[in-house]
């Protein structure tokens, strides 16, 4: 059985191989920095919000906190939510607008959901320009409102409560994210890559890989002569 690489085998090998590891961080690093800064676009988002509230259909008491009505609300917003993402309010939004997109389009660039337990819902929307991602996203909340009554047969409050603005902080890429998790990937592989090369690299090149390999001892080790050396005489 071989035995088990020691410490300073793992140094001396990755010492040996070095360039390997070095050309491979490079590579990858650089290819992820040119795909985040070069050739994928920036990607921005806008977030706009709605609360749900239902309008009672008789006079409610003063007595407290009506939890049937809460409950009715949480439900509708998850009712509504679905309604925003549909390709009717989509289609209202893009002929609205003019938008070159179409509703599968749109839905793609669309996030709609609920905030938790509440009554509140989140429309975000991603788009390679901030201000028109803004404009999409409170064009959208605009059509929900103004075609709910003959979407849903009730009377409902649906309001909006902050509207979407530019916001020039781009989601995507995320450059020094990629460059960090592309090193992380590079060094790992490298390091991989150098054990392979040296696993199957059986030339012997020091004194040290003939007592490893054949249990022999060295008795002599003749120097290094270079060519150049060896005209000009310089030999030991």
């Amino acid at each position: 059985m071989e035995d088990a690489l020691s410490l300073a085998d793992v140094f001396g090998i990755l010492r040996r191989r070095f360039r390997i590891l070095l050309l491979v961080i490079f590579v990858v690093v650089s290819l992820a920095a040119l795909l985040s800064y070069v050739v994928l676009p920036p990607v921005y988002q806008a977030d706009t919000s709605l609360i749900v509230n239902e309008r009672p259909s008789t006079v409610q008491g003063t007595g407290g906190v009506d939890y049937g009505q809460i409950e009715t609300n949480r439900s509708l917003a998850v009712t509504y939510a679905r309604i925003i993402a549909s390709r009717a309010i989509l289609q209202d939004t893009i002929d609205t607008l003019g938008l070159p997109e179409t509703t599968k389009q749109l839905a793609k660039m669309t996030t709609v959901q609920v905030q938790g337990q509440t009554e509140i819902i989140a429309v975000r929307v991603t788009d390679k320009s901030a201000t028109r991602a803004a404009i999409i996203a409170n064009a959208i909340a605009k059509s929900f409102i103004a075609q709910l009554p003959t979407l849903v047969n009730r009377v409902e409050n649906v309001s909006v409560i902050d509207r979407a603005v530019p916001v020039t902080e781009q989601v995507s890429p995320r450059p020094l994210l990629n460059i960090a998790v592309a090193f992380v990937a590079a060094l790992i592989l490298g390091v991989l890559l150098a054990f392979l090369v040296d696993y199957f690299d059986d030339v012997v090149k020091t004194p040290d890989d003939i007592k490893k390999l054949f249990g022999l001892r060295v008795l002599a080790v003749v120097p290094d002569i270079s060519t150049e050396e060896a005209r000009r005489g310089n030999a030991y």
